[in-house]
């Protein structure tokens, strides 16, 4: 059989190409040798599974007998999944599962810096006009999403990860607008599921993340406001900032499961081996490699494990902890994609284990304190961060209540409040 045809994308880092992406038989990643010469072997630059390397990072052939597939792992981690990728598959004609294929044509503006174009374009422009968006425009494109997901179209050509229905937008002066002609989009709009057991997912994530950022927690910024007949929740782009001219430019950053080069799809994301990852231990190992402040890093890992074992968020998985990658080092991300999930599902298994306890309902205060130290922290820290943050917490939540308003269903406050005030009591044993 010929060897299939190879093909090449330019990977761009904030609008410079640093890397190229091909694919034949399988997926290869080479870094440029101006980036090998400016940043050295080693460097962190797309991603910490990832690091600047001479030689070209290579996928094992479909049938090796023991497969290795960094490359496809980090390329996977930048594209939707479920229903959201066949869609987009389909309206593109990208064959199934062909991930190269999707990059090349919805890759000019992904989660982080990164961007993915052919020798001819299209190029990113951060100066790009975008489309504006009417209410009535506005509720269209969210009422479109499951056969436009992302709100990618022709003149719209942008990926981001995870299963939920979700509407990319740029805020502008004059109001929302679609991320037309490769203007970096600024908000995520995730509206309610129309699943009646999810039904208010969105106002759980809204009240938790804005908890968060009163509690002194370092969270994306979240609005809850009605599209049409439908709740939603707008949330800010932590991988996003304006320039001093108004520009939009984007901050690199990379998942949980990016960073640690396993598979982000199916069930990979979940923890399901004390001594494997995905873990909290290893997004620990990650930040005592690469951040330069690393007890205030841990300090904010803490913050964040411990804010979703206080709510119930049983779907903390390695997907919803990114790693931001600035010069080179490497910071723990905004908390995001937190809610009191426990409210509308029934397993109460944790995507990350804590301290080898599997069942979020079973951790105690003392086996989070165990998990911290384990990282490195002082037991004394540890116990700070604990006992802060929960008090933070039971402060907030009502806040976060009050500002959010009506929209938000007393049973949702008062179900967070009473799991929070039931985690407090547990030992510290």
């Amino acid at each position: 059989m010929a060897p299939a045809p190879q093909r090449r994308l330019q990977v761009l880092l904030h609008g410079q190409r640093v890397a190229d992406l091909r694919a034949g038989t399988a997926l290869e990643l080479t870094y440029t040798p101006e980036m090998v010469s400016e940043l050295g072997v080693g460097a962190l630059c797309l991603s910490a599974a990832l690091p600047v390397a001479a030689k070209a990072y290579r996928d094992s052939k479909p049938g090796a007998p023991r497969p290795r597939r960094p490359v496809e792992f980090w390329c996977e981690g930048l594209l939707p999944e479920g229903e959201s990728r066949t869609m987009l598959e389909n309206r593109f004609g990208v064959r199934r599962g062909d991930t190269f294929g999707l990059l090349a044509a919805i890759g000019a503006d992904c989660a982080g810096a990164v961007s993915f174009v052919g020798d001819g374009g299209p190029w990113p422009d951060a100066t790009a006009a975008g489309a504006p968006l009417d209410a009535q425009q506005l509720e269209a494109a969210v009422e479109a999403l499951p056969s436009r997901p992302l709100g990618v179209d022709e003149d719209v050509r942008a990926s981001l990860g995870g299963l939920q229905a979700k509407l990319l937008l740029t805020r502008t002066d004059s109001g929302w607008c679609r991320p037309a002609g490769g203007l970096p989009s600024t908000h995520i709009l995730k509206p309610d599921p129309r699943d009646l057991r999810r039904n208010g997912l969105v106002a759980a994530e809204a009240l938790t993340l804005r908890a968060a950022t009163l509690a002194g927690i370092d969270a994306a910024g979240v609005e809850l406001v009605t599209v049409g007949d439908r709740l939603a929740v707008i949330v800010e782009r932590y991988d996003r900032y304006r320039d001093a001219s108004g520009s939009v430019l984007r901050i690199h950053q990379e998942d949980g499961c990016q960073a640690m080069g396993i598979d982000p799809t199916f069930t990979a994301k979940y923890q399901s081996s004390a001594d494997k990852p995905p873990s909290y231990a290893e997004l620990a190992r990650l930040l005592r490699t690469h951040a330069s402040d690393v007890d205030a890093q841990l300090t904010r890992l803490g913050q964040q494990m411990t804010l979703g074992w206080a709510i119930g968020n049983t779907d903390g998985h390695a997907r919803n902890f990114s790693l931001l990658l600035v010069d080179g080092v490497a910071s723990l991300a905004p908390a995001y994609d937190v809610a009191p999930t426990r409210l509308f599902v029934a397993g109460t298994t944790s995507a990350l284990w804590i301290d080898g306890q599997a069942t979020l309902r079973w951790v105690t205060r003392g086996h989070l304190l165990r998990e911290m130290y384990q990282w490195g922290m002082p037991l004394q820290s540890a116990h700070d961060v604990l006992e802060t943050t929960l008090s933070a917490l039971a402060d907030a939540i009502p806040q976060a209540a009050d500002q959010l308003g009506p929209l938000l269903d007393t049973d949702l406050v008062d179900g967070t409040l009473g799991h929070l005030e039931r985690m407090r009591a547990t030992s510290d044993g």
